[in-house]
């Protein structure tokens, strides 16, 4: 039955395939065979495919949307369109998975029309006995064997993808399934979610006047259904009821609180997009759907933290330095081209009217500059950029005078003191004096040996050559080519002596060693250095 159901998927992905011309779509994104220039009408394909696909492919593309290193800005553009609505499901398989997992014994009611009604969830309104209003999200029956058969298919197909492009390899398309497989993995686990919204609930502790996680209502919560505050709001659009003091507080706060998120905490929420956030009766805002949360180690939440920081205070060679930390870099890298470009693309974001500025965009053009130069940044980056560019949106939606980099301006040195304060913690000073006083105890003891070693001429260098596979390839093609004359000499030769003996073999031998000898002229003409 497994394979079975491969089968059709697999068939029903390509007849999508054929009717949204994908194989054109991939040519001009550059995965597959010659390029072609990227067009609004291979995106909006590209678009279409991916919602009439399901799930795991509407997943694809919000994670292809924060990658413009990977994509043309027109499949940018059009992915951020992506929406992840589907006609809901009846209430009776609903009803059964509540009764299941929960017990409907719980509720005075639940209404059979749902609130929202998604890809991988559907929420309903209900009433607990205690006479509290609840949201009630279920999880589609079937989903987590669909998603799991999406991204088998997936895998195949970016592994076949690799080993016959260059540019699949350079996208690391395998890579970017493993990455679309975790936070899928996040978003069907309700548990988690659960986890995570209280997670953000306490970081945002300082800014509850303005923000707010929805509680979520224990012991009701499973991998499949989830009970939590009923939130009344609205989607925060242009034509809001709020006083523009109001609105230009509460914007500055949503996108403080994202940087803090960032460069503090090292844990924030990843998809803050327009259907995330309500903006309730009392003037603030709430915060939904916690399944795709960002987490960074220590070191690389303190190098973006100086980043953005860096960025707002326009000092190139100090945000070129960052970036190649938290990089890898290859000896093809053009470190030199990148800072003298980065010097020039900075200044741009500086003394701009403020409806010219966009945090984003700025970031976006970062990832851009360091594909083009040879430079992988961590996927933790990208991440990153798409979450302030969305808190940024919904912040300027509020409030279109907003100056975001003005903002990270003043958060830095905010930042930079609660990273000092941090770092000036007990537990934190003796731990780090300890990690240093270690090694600086082992050192007698090391340089005695290396002494000792010098003395008795028992000291050993070892060499590991790295970057040796042009050479690697001119040294295999030499020996092809010489290998292949002698082969074709040794031919000409026994064509002439066996032309005494029998002229049928003779003329064999001779035309073997005339084709060879086309095809090694062709290879060296066509290919120099190939054979």
């Amino acid at each position: 039955m497994a394979e079975k159901g491969k089968a059709r998927r697999a068939l029903e992905l390509t007849r999508v395939a054929r009717r949204t011309h994908l194989l054109r779509v991939l040519r001009e994104v550059g995965v597959v065979g010659s390029t072609r220039p990227p067009t609004r009408e291979g995106a909006e394909r590209f678009r279409g495919a991916l919602e009439e696909l399901g799930t795991t492919y509407v997943k694809l593309g919000q994670l292809l949307s924060s990658r413009p290193d990977l994509l043309p800005d027109v499949y940018i553009d059009e992915l951020n369109k992506l929406v992840d609505a589907v006609s809901p499901l009846p209430f009776a398989p609903i009803r059964e998975a509540i009764d299941r997992e929960i017990g409907l014994e719980h509720f005075s009611s639940i209404d059979e029309e749902p609130l929202a009604s998604a890809s991988i969830a559907q929420i309903h309104r209900g009433l607990l006995k205690s006479g509290r209003e609840v949201a009630i999200k279920v999880r589609r029956p079937g989903i987590v064997e669909q998603v799991a058969l999406d991204l088998e298919l997936l895998r195949k197909t970016a592994s076949v993808a690799e080993k016959h492009s260059n540019t699949a390899r350079l996208l690391q398309l395998n890579a970017l399934a493993d990455e679309l497989e975790q936070h899928l993995n996040g978003e069907l686990n309700f548990i988690e979610e659960a986890h995570n919204a209280e997670l953000i609930a306490g970081i945002l502790l300082d800014y509850t006047s303005d923000l707010f996680v929805p509680q979520m209502v224990h012991p009701y919560i499973t991998e499949s259904v989830i009970v939590m505050e009923l939130v009344h709001g609205e989607k925060v659009e242009e034509g809001h009821d709020l006083e523009p003091e109001r609105a230009a507080e509460l914007a500055r706060t949503f996108f403080r609180a994202y940087v803090r998120q960032v460069t503090v905490a090292g844990l924030y929420h990843a998809d803050p997009h327009l259907g995330n956030v309500l903006l309730t009766p009392d003037g603030r805002l709430a915060l939904l759907d916690f399944g795709l949360l960002g987490r960074l180690d220590d070191d690389t939440r303190t190098s973006l933290a100086l980043l953005l920081l860096g960025i707002a205070q326009n000092r190139a060679d100090h945000v070129a330095d960052l970036i190649l930390a938290l990089s890898l870099t290859s000896v093809d890298s053009d470190e030199a081209g990148f800072v003298h470009d980065l010097r020039r693309k900075l200044p741009r974001y500086h003394w701009r009217p403020l409806s010219g500025i966009r945090t984003g965009e700025g970031l976006a053009d970062l990832q851009r500059l360091c594909l083009v130069h040879g430079i992988s940044l961590p996927t933790s980056f990208a991440l990153v950029g798409k979450t302030l560019s969305q808190a940024e949106s919904i912040a300027r939606t509020l409030d279109p005078t907003m100056d975001p980099v003005e903002l990270l301006r003043e958060e830095g040195w905010s930042v930079m003191a609660s990273e000092a304060e941090k770092r000036l913690e007990p537990s934190q000073l003796l731990a780090l004096t300890f990690t240093q006083l270690q090694p600086l105890l082992r050192m007698p003891r090391r340089l005695s040996q290396l002494v000792q070693k010098l003395e008795t001429g028992s000291i050993k260098v070892g060499i590991a050559p790295v970057e040796l596979d042009a050479f690697e390839h001119l040294m295999r093609s030499t020996a092809n080519r010489i290998g292949a004359a002698m082969i074709v000499s040794a031919l000409l030769i026994a064509s002439a002596l066996m032309a005494r003996v029998n002229h049928t073999f003779s003329v064999v031998f001779f035309c073997a060693a005339f084709a060879l000898g086309l095809f090694m002229l062709w290879r060296i003409l066509r290919t120099p250095g190939g054979l």
